[in-house]
């Protein structure tokens, strides 16, 4: 540089083309625009701006391009690293088991559906337990009481119905030390064939007394839908606390009936076993369960960085902010190595721990500026404000004075 332009020149300029990032980024890859009106962060602008606000032409920045360069990709990187962040765990439950493979998936800049899949995920262990659903399956098993036997070990005195083994026997093929004992009957169900069958004698006595029934002769009254089910649920009830004349009790293996039976009298069990939780019972049968292999936690959802140009005016303020506030840092940790330059009679004190310390705190102060902005727009904060609002309009709406519901006469 001329002496004669050494303060109204600054040190170095570039062109959008000579933009070269380190994470193999280029100009091409981050998509910098060459019809931006406003100082925005391209190959020529980014290194003309950050000069100009470290104080050139009337002092050199002792920055080569490449640094100016790589603070621009680094703050690019960490904009798209907080906003990807806040939407996975604004999203996360919404996202758990779908599909991680990079190389196919990029859910950045898509807005998911809200799903219930992960609250059933969780309540399907509960209703396994209440014999509703969940992703375990049910085995049956039987015994046979007589007056001389009260008692029988759930392992080694029940059959497994499907393998004809003893339930012991089978357990140990796949691994489990334990059952748990859901249902015990010593007859099938009886609910369905009373409620449908039309010649019952349930449904031929009500037929007789004039009451609503199912046999063939009578009228079918047209009834709602819950009246059916709680009329099935009534039966199914009987069935479990009336019909049979036996109890029993389990502790640990052994299973009793009470009393002990007069005749023989065979005992049915449904029962299930210690489930894997990464191997459900009930799954695909070809291609077993891919949730189990797909999202997990937020370090594995697929995201890349977001495209510069995909940004809007404030996030690109972000951006530009964020990197000077870099170049602010890595120049005061190159002057910082000579804190004073000798000169005739004198000495130059630089200003490298200022800038340091300045470069740091910029960045601090953007991260948490960003970080505030999502948290208050996330997904519980948004829904909470309709609601706020809905009252307040609510509230408005109750002061305003309605025309009176009827016609006065003249």
């Amino acid at each position: 540089m001329a002496f004669a332009n050494f303060f109204t020149t600054i040190s170095q300029t570039a062109t959008n083309a000579d933009y070269q990032g380190i994470f193999a980024t280029s100009a091409s890859t981050v998509s910098l625009s060459s019809n931006l009106s406003s100082l925005s962060a391209e190959g020529a602008d980014i290194v003309k701006w950050v000069r100009y606000r470290m104080g050139e032409p009337k002092v050199v920045c002792e920055l080569e391009n490449l640094q100016i360069f790589s603070a621009f990709e680094e703050a690019n990187i960490e904009y798209s690293a907080i906003i990807n962040k806040s939407f996975a765990t604004n999203w996360l439950s919404n996202l758990y088991g779908l599909n991680r493979d990079f190389s196919t998936q990029n859910l950045t800049d898509k807005l998911p559906y809200q799903t219930l899949d992960y609250l059933n995920r969780l309540a399907a262990p509960y209703g396994s337990e209440a014999n509703q659903g969940g992703y375990q399956n049910q085995r049956k098993a039987y015994t046979t009481f007589d007056s001389n036997t009260q008692s029988k070990d759930l392992l080694s005195d029940f059959t497994d119905n499907e393998s004809g083994s003893s339930v012991n026997d089978y357990i140990t093929t796949i691994s489990a030390g334990n059952i748990a004992v859901r249902n015990v009957y010593h007859s099938p169900p009886t609910s369905i064939y009373r409620y449908y069958d039309p010649y019952s004698s349930a449904n031929v006595m009500a037929a007789e007394f004039q009451a609503e029934s199912y046999s063939m002769e009578s009228l079918f009254y047209m009834m709602p839908v819950y009246g059916d089910l709680l009329r099935a649920g009534q039966l199914e009830t009987s069935d479990y606390i009336r019909r049979s004349g036996y109890s029993y009790g389990i502790v640990g293996s052994k299973l009793t009936v009470y009393p002990l039976p007069l005749k023989s009298v065979k005992v049915y069990i449904d029962y299930t076993t210690e489930m894997d939780p990464f191997n459900p019972d009930f799954k695909n049968n070809t291609i077993g369960d891919p949730s189990i292999t797909g999202i997990s936690s937020i370090h594995n959802i697929p995201t890349t960085d977001i495209n510069y140009e995909n940004v809007n005016a404030g996030g690109k303020r972000w951006i530009r902010q964020y990197a000077l506030g870099i170049c602010m840092e890595t120049l005061g940790r190159v002057r910082r190595k000579f804190s004073s330059i000798p000169i005739p009679n004198n000495e130059i004190t630089l200003d490298g721990d200022a800038l340091v310390q300045e470069g740091m705190e910029k960045q601090l102060e953007l991260k948490e500026e960003l970080n505030a902005t999502l948290d208050k727009v996330n997904n519980v904060e948004m829904m909470r404000g309709d609601a706020e609002l809905a009252v307040a309009i609510g509230d408005q709406y109750a002061t305003i004075p309605f025309p009176a519901p009827f016609m006065s006469m003249a």
